[in-house]
């Protein structure tokens, strides 16, 4: 199912932060995030962190490709694709994906293998409108599309 939903600045990105931090405190999960440099990946990434109650900075993980923040009784996985590109099976990173007790958020999920593009509970992709605004087109499972509808 997808859906697309527009953002007209920061507070707007927080707003839809906390909402997905809402449903992934329930139901865990692997989210997919995408959009072209610039587009506000770490920033939604920093948002949700947040919302999650996540204490430490979040920064970009562009050069170490993965971190990990911990809160409550679960943590926050952040992968960034983006260097290592077709390199994917040589990480490991499988076992943190498949944790269903955790959240995976996967930076540039669109140099992942064919066989891992359905693992995700949710697929957003940010498109720049301008320099606050942005569409973030959304596809996923029914189940946290439909939340999100009823949501905003």
């Amino acid at each position: 199912m997808q859906y697309t939903y527009n953002i007209d600045g920061l507070e707007d990105l927080e707003l839809f932060a906390n909402k997905i931090a809402m449903l992934l405190k329930r139901d865990k999960g692997v989210i997919f995030l995408d959009g072209e440099l610039g587009a506000g990946k770490t920033t939604f990434t920093q948002l949700l962190g947040k919302a999650l109650g996540i204490k430490q900075v979040i920064t970009s993980p562009t050069f170490n490709i993965f971190k990990r923040y911990e809160f409550s009784d679960s943590a926050l996985n952040h992968f960034d694709l983006y260097r290592i590109q077709d390199n994917v099976y040589d990480q490991g990173f499988e076992d943190y994906w498949e944790d269903t007790n955790e959240i995976s958020m996967i930076e540039w999920s669109s140099y992942l293998p064919e066989e891992f593009q359905e693992m995700a509970i949710l697929k957003i992709n940010i498109k720049i409108i301008d320099e606050n605004k942005r569409a973030l087109v959304l596809d996923g499972q029914d189940w946290i599309i439909q939340a999100l509808k009823e949501e905003m």
